[in-house]
């Protein structure tokens, strides 16, 4: 397989997005993970993403296979965390709404994903990586435990939540 091609997600895009997406919310469910089982993403989060400048696809041979969100922005639900405490203080990057089709799983995906993360936050001065996800979602902790990041502890997102909250501290 190609090395996938990462590139911002146009709003042409959003059909296969939204169906990508839609994958990811049936595999969340076999698993009995409730993750994502409440309409969150929606078709106006990621037109949000999109218009914004913060989605981005992974593509190959010209087709969308992947999807993800990077936020600069200080998000209110990392402003607070239990049963823990952040690594650093400053400024951070987010990862959101990361969904591969299942073409692209097991094949490396991930791991250009969380490379170009970390490349554009660095190229941006901050040296802040941060991530959230469900407490039953072992694969996504897996990786980001994988990847050298921490679980600092519990942060809380749409009606209160409960999420596993991570952060990676890279060199600039």
């Amino acid at each position: 397989m190609n090395t996938p091609l990462i590139r911002p997600a146009l709003l042409t895009d959003l059909p296969r997005i939204r169906q990508i997406i839609r994958a990811a919310k049936e595999l969340l469910k076999s698993r009995r993970v409730d993750q994502w089982q409440d309409g969150y993403p929606n078709v106006a989060i990621l037109q949000d993403d999109v218009s914004r400048g913060k989605g981005y696809v992974l593509e190959v041979q010209n087709e969308v296979h992947g999807y993800f969100a990077l936020s600069f922005e200080d998000e209110e639900p990392y402003r607070r965390i239990d049963q823990g405490a952040w690594l650093s203080s400053g400024p951070y990057c987010v990862l959101h709404r990361f969904a591969l089709s299942q073409r692209l799983r097991g094949t490396g995906a991930s791991r250009r994903v969380l490379e170009f993360w970390q490349q554009q936050t660095q190229a941006r001065g901050v040296a802040s990586l941060r991530a959230d996800t469900h407490p039953h979602n072992e694969p996504m902790k897996h990786l980001l435990a994988r990847y050298g990041f921490t679980d600092c502890g519990i942060i809380y997102v749409r009606a209160k939540q409960a999420r596993h909250a991570f952060e990676k501290m890279i060199l600039l």
